[in-house]
């Protein structure tokens, strides 16, 4: 491929309003630097990095404005890292399903503990982050009398009929699998497992469709100090109880692949099996990179405190 089209497709990293302004001019760039050749990948890879960047910065995730705005920006990248962390942790669910029917009483109390600790921090982050949405909602209802319904109504519809789609498509698939026995539902119908991947891949749009109305709908609220500063230890509380549910995940995994190895490659007992689970890896890596990213904007969202107005 041409240095010109790959960089026409690189340039898309970054968002409408930045390739407008600057586009012409990094295309030309990224074509000389090529000399006319293949574009190196290290350039691509910084391309992109760089377009992510920018994209974060359009979406208020890193905004360079006042104290206020920075708090606000940390709190929202807070709920896009919650967004990613639910779909680890919905991997994990999905893998943990009648666990403790295969690994023997005696020798799963470490499993049993882990497994609590995981739920329970799982509903306090859940908690932490309805209350940051209620907390912001009397904000949201005067943007709307002031005659804010414009500047959120595509947001708001997308995520709309993003849940619309997704409770049909539920329903559709709980009335499939209720008339299949257990093995066609865990793989032995291939129709059902394609369905069933299909509505994964909707349940993971349907949640970055929702962030991103969220976060869409929060840019164009005006919170009072007050609530950003709720905001702020809301968010640090909803980073560590990501961080706990990802310890518990790993210490259950353990756990589990001590007792009962053979449930994690979804073996039998006499079959044996590995304690390497490709599922859990992926989930493990999920939340990791999601917790990483909230205790950041945690970090951050707490420096800004001391300099934001008391009023």
């Amino acid at each position: 491929m041409s240095a010109a089209r790959t960089s026409a497709r690189l340039l898309r990293a970054y968002p409408p309003s930045w390739r407008q302004r600057y586009g012409e001019e990094l295309e030309c760039l990224i074509v000389e630097a090529s000399a006319g050749g293949r574009v190196p990948w290290r350039t691509r890879l910084d391309v992109l990095v760089a377009g992510t960047r920018e994209r974060i910065r359009s979406a208020g995730l890193e905004p360079d404005g006042s104290p206020a705005d920075r708090v606000r920006g940390s709190a929202l990248l807070i709920l896009c890292a919650w967004a990613l962390f639910v779909l680890g942790g919905m991997i994990v669910g999905k893998s943990s399903e009648h666990w403790q029917d295969a690994v023997p009483s005696h020798s799963g109390a470490l499993a049993s503990v882990a497994y609590g600790v995981l739920l329970a921090a799982a509903l306090c982050g859940s908690a932490l982050v309805l209350g940051g949405v209620a907390a912001a909602v009397p904000s949201f209802v005067r943007l709307l009398r002031g005659g804010g319904w414009r500047h959120v109504r595509r947001p708001l519809g997308r995520a709309a009929l993003a849940a619309a789609l997704l409770v049909a498509a539920t329903a559709a698939l709980a009335l499939w699998g209720g008339s299949l026995d257990a093995h066609q539902r865990n793989g032995g119908d291939a129709a059902y497992a394609i369905a069933f991947v299909a509505w994964a891949l909707g349940v993971a749009a349907t949640i970055a469709t929702l962030t991103a109305a969220a976060v869409a709908i929060a840019n164009r609220v005006q919170l009072p100090h007050r609530v950003l500063r709720l905001q702020a230890w809301l968010g640090a509380g909803t980073a560590v109880a990501m961080a706990t549910v990802g310890a518990a995940t790993v210490v259950w995994w353990l756990a589990v692949a001590d007792a009962a190895p053979w449930f994690l490659s979804g073996s039998t007992a006499a079959a044996g099996g590995s304690t390497l689970s490709p599922q859990l890896l992926v989930a493990v890596a999920v939340m990791a990179v999601s917790t990483l990213l909230g205790a950041k904007a945690a970090r951050r969202a707490l420096g800004e405190l001391p300099s934001l107005p008391a009023a």
